[in-house]
């Protein structure tokens, strides 16, 4: 006799997604998993996304609509989703994307399959093609690049089933009810780019792995409902940096070191903003390390509850985000040089990754 299926809570996120969100939602209702809710939380839109939503869409019993009173940011959204949630499994899926008919199913037969697994996301492909938009995301030492998994070649891009990456996208990417009632979710005050990354991470120290399955799939415009400015998208990116140097780096040295290489990094960001008048660019990095100085009590108490539960050493969290090792000097110099070793390492890295390698 085959076992139940478990119940899936998928939330999408929306805001201002009029040209999305009834895509999205109908290729996710009519998907083959049968045991599933759709948590639809709508961060106060002024574009009648919402509504256009409920009219189509509305008395499917597989359907609930959850409106927040103000935007809260990715984090604060989808935590406010949550609390709405009945699922063994959570899902979380942008609004500007659609699913295919299998997308659910092979989720959850990955995580029901195999215990070690703690996150797993979809493979992202661009919204109009099958190339690979993002399978998942590598770092390289101390956090100074971050690398899209994409293999567009064609004659690479049949991956492995299963493989760990550093961090999931947030795009599409399911965890288990019971790791974020033991670690938490989201972090609210950072309200963007440090939510996939930091559930990673947690996922990490929990001693489970952080995987992208390759059956399901997903298309993306990716950031099609952002209406955010150079400065803050910047400025917010490093923000979110920064407190990822804090949950990595655990001995004080090898965190003190990581600001500096970030810091050295950045600030060649900022002459070369300067030099070419991108003075929003300038202002943001300049409110970043700004933020981090006057918050240094938030990023050790975080750090602190965070490590306090895990199951992993700082050793083996460190080898498991950072899966590029180059001398820092190529990282940091702005030359063609460190830029073209960068990327054949970062191919090697993939290459890894197809389904015809023995290597697990």
């Amino acid at each position: 006799m085959s076992q139940p299926q478990p119940l899936i809570s998928v939330i999408i996120l929306n805001y201002n997604g009029k040209n999305y969100l009834n895509n999205c939602l109908a290729s996710v209702l009519k998907n083959n998993y049968d045991n599933y809710e759709v948590i639809l939380v709508d961060n106060a839109s002024k574009d009648k996304s919402i509504q256009t939503a409920e009219h189509r869409f509305g008395d499917d019993p597989h359907l609930k609509i959850i409106k927040n009173k103000s935007n809260l940011g990715f984090s604060g959204g989808n935590n406010a989703g949550y609390a709405h949630c009945r699922g063994e499994y959570i899902v979380f899926l942008n609004n500007d994307t659609t699913v295919d008919t299998a997308w659910l199913t092979s989720l959850a037969d990955a995580m029901q399959g195999d215990s070690t697994i703690g996150l797993a996301q979809s493979k992202i492909l661009m919204m109009n093609s099958d190339q690979i938009q993002i399978g998942g995301w590598i770092f390289s030492d101390y956090l100074i690049r971050k690398h899209p998994i994409t293999q567009n070649q064609s004659s690479q891009i049949n991956l492995k089933p299963c493989f760990e990456v550093s961090v999931a996208s947030g795009a599409s990417m399911i965890t288990r009810r019971t790791l974020i009632e033991k670690y938490g979710l989201f972090e609210a005050k950072i309200p963007f780019f440090y939510d996939d990354t930091l559930l990673s991470v947690k996922t990490w120290l929990a001693g489970k792995r952080v995987v992208t399955i390759t059956d399901s799939q997903v298309h993306h415009i990716l950031g099609a409902t952002s209406a955010w400015t150079l400065e803050k998208t910047t400025f917010n990116l490093l923000r979110a940096k920064i407190c990822l140097l804090f949950d990595i780096y655990y001995q004080p040295y090898e965190l003190l070191k990581a600001i500096f290489v970030n810091a050295v990094d950045t600030l060649i960001n900022t002459i070369y903003a300067l030099k070419n008048k991108r003075l929003a660019v300038v202002y943001a990095n300049i409110q970043g390390f700004t933020w981090m100085l006057g918050n240094l009590r938030f990023l050790w108490q975080n750090r602190r509850t965070r490590w306090s539960k895990a199951k992993i050493s700082p050793q083996e969290l460190r080898e498991k985000i950072i899966k590029i090792h180059l001398p820092i000097a190529l990282y940091l110099l702005p030359s063609k040089l460190g830029t073209n070793t960068f990327a054949t390492a970062t191919a090697n890295y993939e290459h890894t990754l197809h389904k015809n390698h023995t290597n697990k």
